[in-house]
């Protein structure tokens, strides 16, 4: 084939190349998406967008915050497995990926287009943990919850070799010598292992860890294998001996999670998910004193890797991809970017040094564009960093309160979604809960780490000491409704109130519960406090004398999550491990009402403020409005694209707040959300607002029809009605016209008709 040497021509080559490959779902289920959808999520500095764009009308337009545009660093999303991604490898020409999964399978990829190129490699020997390829390319070489390593065929699609046995615990790592001769794999069982790659019989076994072995690499010229140990140490071994080189490397405090040489093979870097950290060592040094340098991620480190150029070292984590300067270990901030929806597993450059890949718990494999940088790699907007476990709305409706697994408690401005002051740092475990006191002025939330803290919620400010007493970590706190009281329920199966003004506890208590207490709630009329947890029963109390009110009902055989009173204290709601919401009254025990229609668990649930409106929040990604009259269904809310945790009217009622383990707090109008379906079919931005999304990506009608198509990166981020504002470190925004072309009539978004395809 002649060479096309025309600039312009074979840049329009490879952006067609890279439109095709992030958007083929769209594009292979049905070709009018090649406009309707694929066209509008282009990047916008390509070729195909700039050529095509202006000749189409009638498309939705896209506007992208802090999120690079689909198809810009993102090349691809890759999709098919059904579990965990835990580890990805290029071949050595880059042109082809493999990963392995939760699903029990591996799985080649066509980078250049995003498919599968042969079925996935089964084993019979549950989870992959992790892949390697041989350095002829031919072979690829997987391990799991098996305790053995597989040997694949790449071109017979087959095992090479027999299973090699030897491990008595899961296999988490795997490395090919750069001869290819030999193969390295690390076990639970805290022992190395050397085997021939040829015969597949076991050549050394290195016995020093004490703990799982987590990950193993050979330096570049393969005389020193590396291993990273939740014992907290990295070793060097001389593989030709099978002894230790120097002593181990303890510049962590945390289990080593990932390891991985420079091409050089100069440095040596080791993160830990536990400590946010990463060390990387000079290896010249390793007989002396080691010469290291620190470096500090934004969240744990669960994978590593250097270009092949040696001037980057990226690490991943929750959601974000960072990059580092292996020299000074600064922050490249212009060579970081937002990641995927969940925890990433494993990073890999291409040995070309072009891309980079990455598998999520998020289920997906991502290729990333890492030259074409000229601009930077948009940086997120302030958010959390991963789920929001709780959110709550100010009683004067001016402030949100959220708390994240980040460990961290946040303030924001409920009109702007603005940050209003710097994270409040002081939890050294997970937040589950938050809540704000009746008069403003209070913040409590409650942690893993057994303790609960009062925040100033003007200052930030801690406001005295942790507040212990709990023997379990802390789920649930709440305000009773003179401020003056916070009760809190623990593992510990208790309920403990604390008087607010002097953080001392209650004369009264700890209140017993039959189980671990998930939910706790004072009633509007501050006679009664509630509480529900594991055995599925809600307990009752009096305010005067914290007696009990009635013997406890049980509201659900398994799980209760949530609870909520009704503004005039005579019901209570209940969300449950089942789905189903159920309405009871307070005085009698008696179930009312039974709200079927949510998929998954129910994780929250809150009254309107005028008693109308039961709202629920579920592991099925959906919120749900019901008329607490009837029960009856009036609204579905989709967006978050993981599970909702919490959920919460503003005091005026007209709108919802809600977070999600995506890592997003979302605002929802409620006069839109119950008008929409109604004007589903003369409105289009309410049609696509009340449209289901599908496992595909797809937003899909009520009659089943395909509306549009949204790219992985974007799902779980898009703002559409009722959703009014998200807070984000990313957010995606449609602008959807009137004259919008779906279905039958897509061929009339050419401006000029159709002939101009030409």
């Amino acid at each position: 084939m002649e060479q096309i040497n025309d600039p312009v021509v074979s840049q329009f080559l490879r952006d067609a190349n890279r439109f095709v490959a992030s958007s083929y779902w769209a594009i292979s289920r049905s070709a009018s998406h090649i406009y309707i959808s694929a066209l509008p999520f282009a990047a916008q500095d390509s070729l195909v967008y700039r050529d095509f764009k202006p000749l189409c009308s009638g498309l939705v337009s896209v506007t992208t915050f802090g999120i690079d545009r689909h198809g810009s660093h993102l090349v691809a999303t890759l999709t098919g497995h059904e579990g965990d991604v835990h580890s990805v490898a290029y071949s050595p020409d880059s042109r082809t990926l493999a990963s392995g999964a939760d699903d029990g399978t591996v799985r080649i990829w066509d980078t250049r287009i995003g498919e599968e190129i042969m079925a996935p490699l089964r084993g019979t020997d549950g989870r992959v943990f992790c892949v390697a390829f041989a350095p002829n390319g031919q072979r690829i070489a997987s391990g799991g919850d098996g305790n053995v390593v597989h040997m694949w065929s790449i071109l017979t699609g087959r095992q090479a070799l027999p299973s090699m046995s030897g491990h008595s615990g899961c296999v988490r790592s795997v490395a090919f010598a750069p001869d290819g001769n030999l193969l390295a794999s690390a076990s639970d069982d805290h022992t190395v292992r050397l085997w021939s790659s040829v015969t597949g019989q076991g050549v050394t076994v290195m016995n020093a860890h004490t703990d799982w072995v987590l990950a193993v690499a050979f330096s570049p010229d393969g005389l020193l294998l590396a291993s990273a140990s939740k014992d907290m140490s990295v070793r060097i071994w001389n593989v030709r001996t099978g002894r230790a080189v120097g002593d181990p490397l303890l510049s962590i405090n945390g289990p080593i999670a990932c390891l991985v040489f420079s091409a050089d093979g100069r440095h040596l870097a080791a993160g830990t998910d536990k400590t946010n950290q990463a060390q990387i060592w000079k290896i010249e040094a390793l007989e002396s004193t080691p010469i290291s340098i620190a470096i500090r991620s934004h969240s744990g480190i669960t994978s590593l890797a250097f270009s092949p150029d040696g001037s980057k070292l990226v690490s991943a984590g929750m959601q974000n991809i960072q990059s580092w300067d292996p020299h000074t270990g600064k922050e490249i901030p212009s060579s970081s970017f937002p990641g995927h929806a969940d925890w990433i597993n494993s990073i890999k450059f291409a040995p070309d040094g072009r891309s980079l890949a990455s598998g999520s718990v998020d289920r997906t494999v991502r290729i990333w564009d890492v030259v074409n940088d000229s601009h930077g790699a948009t940086q997120p907007l302030q958010a959390h960093g991963s789920e929001v476990s709780s959110a709550a709305v100010s009683p004067s409706g001016t402030f949100i309160v959220s708390g994240a697994s980040d460990l961290s408690v946040r303030i924001w401005n409920a009109t702007t979604g603005q940050a209003m002051l710097p994270p409040l740092l002081k939890h050294t475990g997970f937040l589950w809960n938050v809540a704000i006191s009746p008069d403003d002025r209070l913040i409590a939330s409650a942690s893993a780490d057994e303790t609960v803290r009062l925040w100033d919620a003007k200052s930030g400010e801690s406001v005295g000491e942790p507040l212990r007493g709990h023997s379990g970590q802390v789920n649930a706190v709440a305000f009773s409704r003179d401020s003056r009281w916070l009760a809190s329920g623990s593992d510990d199966k208790t309920v403990r109130l604390w008087e607010v003004a002097t953080g001392l506890v209650a004369p009264f208590g700890p209140l017993s519960c039959k189980g671990l207490v998930l939910a706790v709630e004072f009633s509007p009329d501050g006679r009664l406090l509630g509480a529900a947890g594991i055995q599925g029963y809600v307990h009752l109390w009096q305010t005067e004398t914290y007696q009990q009110a009635r013997r406890p009902f049980r509201a659900n055989p398994g799980v209760v999550y949530a609870i909520a009173f009704s503004p005039d204290s005579l019901r209570i709601v209940t969300g449950a491990v089942d789905g189903i919401v159920r309405v009871w009254n307070v005085r009698k025990g008696s179930q009312v009402m039974k709200l079927n229609g949510h998929g998954a668990t129910v994780r929250s649930v809150a009254y309107s403020p005028g008693g109308e409106y039961v709202v629920s929040a579920s592991a099925d990604k959906t919120l749900r409005l019901w008329s607490a009259k009837t029960g009856t269904g009036v609204s579905t809310l989709f967006g978050h694209g993981l599970w909702v945790l919490s959920v919460v009217f503003t005091p005026d009622g007209w709108s919802l707040v809600s977070s999600s383990t995506d890592a997003t707090i979302r605002i929802w109008n409620v006069e839109t959300a119950l008008t929409m379906r109604s004007q589903a079919e003369r409105d289009p931005r309410a049609r696509l607002g009340s449209a289901a999304l599908d496992d595909e990506g797809w937003l899909v009608g009520s009659s089943g029809e395909l509306l549009l198509w949204i790219p992985v990166d974007y799902r779980g981020h898009m703002q559409l009605p009722p959703c009014s504002m998200i807070i984000a470190s990313h957010r995606v925004t449609l602008a959807i016209d009137d004259g919008i072309y779906w279905g039958d009539e897509w061929t009339a978004c050419w401006r000029d008709g159709p002939h101009q395809v030409a």
